[in-house]
């Protein structure tokens, strides 16, 4: 695990490939007030990228997957 210094908002911000993905402005901004401007450590696009896991552009800062709830083609 990395030691990391915890700042204002969170260092993965400008990189996070989550932000493209959400349309709805007001949906996404929730998510940026809770976690990436809020507390960032229990993200968990955060804990995996500090944990050199893999990030999966889908995984929502709460662990679950963005199209877990879409309909099936």
């Amino acid at each position: 695990m990395v030691d990391v210094v915890m700042a204002d908002h969170c260092p993965n911000t400008s990189s996070c490939a989550l932000f493209p993905l959400i349309s709805k402005p007001g949906f996404l901004r929730v998510w940026q007030i809770n976690y990436c401007e809020g507390d960032y450590a229990r993200c968990e696009r955060f804990k995996r990228s500090c944990g050199g896991s893999d990030v999966p552009a889908t995984l929502l800062p709460n662990g679950e997957d963005l199209t877990a709830n879409l309909p099936k083609k």
